[in-house]
């Protein structure tokens, strides 16, 4: 801040009471999001939110309240929709005749795990509400809202670490490192989730299967096949260390200065995002399928305010 002469401040209220902010970005640990969110619509602030939108649904549905109440875009950064290689596999899902299987993944190891992300309270959870998120917006996002989930979860054993010198002891971890979902679709398609924040190498890939066809992308590459395997089209891109984001920034502004709605990606269409995640942890509960649409209704949204017209996936390049 001092090398590019702009202020800073190390608490909200000093930067609400001393600026006038237009929009933020909130990138904060997870516990302290509904207070900010709170003061940005007390204020008339528009709000980008770091994914996930919040630790619970019930969270999730007061925080967009809010902002939906002020008339103030609020949008949750679930960016890999504007990553090239994952909107041409959406823009070509018709392509590929009826859709039977979906396959997503996200592996990531953090190495140790500590602080706010092992606490259930502060986090509300692990690698699937943190990692898995972002692929469970794009399987919604492709496929549409799920009738049924069913998923496991699993917590590593974490034995308190010792302290060695100023490090105090690790404490337990109560959220989930690895999961896997299965998915049930209108029109029997299926999709499969895997994600995990102990596993390596860095792995994310989505894969759709028709029966005409097939594709798979990840920000490096995109592949599609006709039904015997010969592929027809692909490309490989060199996405940058925001390419996505980037996008997804422009796309906020836009909604500011046009007062768009509802806005691409808002909260509103992620309480349906937050909807499967929250039925996927109920399904670890009682051990069997839950469904995303009666858990939304818990919240007083339905299903049909939350899902947003079709988004066109114009200024795609043919490869």
């Amino acid at each position: 801040a001092a090398r590019l002469d702009v202020p800073s401040f190390t608490d909200s209220r000093s930067l609400f009471s001393q600026t006038q902010p237009q929009a933020v970005f909130i990138t904060t640990p997870p516990m302290v999001n509904p207070d900010l969110v709170a003061a940005c619509a007390q204020r008339g602030v528009h709000v980008w939110k770091l994914a996930p939108l919040a630790r619970t649904l019930r969270e999730a549905a007061a925080m967009t309240r809010q902002m939906q109440q002020a008339k103030l875009t609020f949008m949750v950064g679930t960016y890999r929709r504007f990553m090239e290689p994952y909107r041409r596999a959406a823009a070509l899902r018709s392509q590929l005749g009826a859709l039977q299987l979906a396959r997503a993944e996200y592996l990531f190891n953090w190495g140790p795990i500590g602080q706010w992300r092992t606490d259930r309270q502060a986090a509300g959870g692990g690698a699937l509400l943190e990692l898995g998120y972002h692929f469970v917006d794009l399987l919604l996002w492709t496929l549409g809202l799920p009738e049924n989930v069913f998923t496991l979860t699993t917590v590593s054993a974490h034995n308190a670490m010792p302290a060695i010198n100023d490090r105090p002891a690790q404490v337990p971890c109560d959220t989930d490192d690895t999961a896997a979902a299965i998915m049930r679709f209108p029109g029997g398609a299926m999709a499969s989730l895997v994600t995990s924040r102990i596993s390596g190498p860095v792995t994310e890939s989505l894969h759709l299967h028709g029966l005409e066809g097939s594709v798979s992308a990840n920000p490096e590459r995109f592949v599609l096949r006709d039904s015997d395997g010969s592929v027809r089209e692909e490309f490989d891109s060199l996405p940058g260390p925001v390419d996505g984001l980037e996008h997804q920034i422009e796309a906020f502004g836009e909604a500011i200065v046009t007062g768009a709605e509802p806005c691409r990606c808002s909260g509103r269409e992620n309480l349906l995002t937050m909807a499967i995640i929250e039925a996927m942890y109920l399904s670890q509960k009682t051990g069997q399928a839950e469904s995303p649409g009666e858990v939304l209704k818990t919240t007083g949204f339905t299903v049909a305010e939350c899902t947003p017209p079709a988004e066109p996936l114009e200024h795609l390049p043919d490869h």
